[in-house]
């Protein structure tokens, strides 16, 4: 059988990247190849919000800044970074899903304020399957949505309650590589 338990596990500590005025509110991170990560700071203010390090703490630069343009943040949420290197961000305040290449150069974005299918309210967490479909917490819509990479629909199942497969604002979200979901 397969363990479906989370096991907690301790690590010892190793070093700090980053400095307190560059990535101020880190809510997120995501990898990238040749030991670069990627920080999502959530603040308001005139900083850029996608923070680039390399493990050896080498400043690679920024990505966006707030606002509420093509590019831009108001409460970014999550971020990850797919096999190219693509990253995408959801923001819960402008109820979208924003795609950038690695060097920050704005590719899309996709989602639209609503309750209907491929609409959003308040995307929260994001994650992968293994055919890098993207699986998106819509939060206030208490379901969950899968979309291609390209913002395409696909599906969605979940509705506000607490029996199975109802949510009561979900938020974060995982997926394994057998293809199971945990919300």
């Amino acid at each position: 059988t397969r363990p479906y338990g989370l096991l907690r596990a301790g690590f010892p500590y190793l070093k700090c990247l980053g400095m307190r005025r560059l990535t101020n509110f880190p809510i997120d991170i995501a990898l990238g190849g040749e030991r670069r990560i990627y920080v999502l700071c959530r603040q308001e203010s005139t900083q850029a919000l996608i923070r680039k390090y390399t493990v050896d703490d080498e400043d690679l630069g920024t990505i966006g800044e707030v606002g509420s343009d093509d590019g831009k943040f108001v409460w970014p949420v999550s971020i990850l970074a797919d096999s190219q290197e693509e990253l995408f961000v959801s923001d819960e305040a402008l109820h979208r899903v924003s795609r950038f290449n690695m060097d920050g150069e704005f590719l899309g974005k996709w989602g639209e304020h609503g309750d209907g299918d491929g609409q959003l309210n308040r995307p929260a967490g994001l994650a992968f399957d293994l055919e890098e479909n993207v699986y998106v917490v819509d939060a206030w819509n208490h379901r969950v949505q899968k979309f291609t990479k390209d913002g395409d629909f696909l599906l969605t199942w979940g509705r506000f309650g607490d029996g199975d497969g109802e949510f009561n604002m979900p938020y974060g979200i995982a997926v394994d590589e057998l293809g199971d979901v945990y919300v």
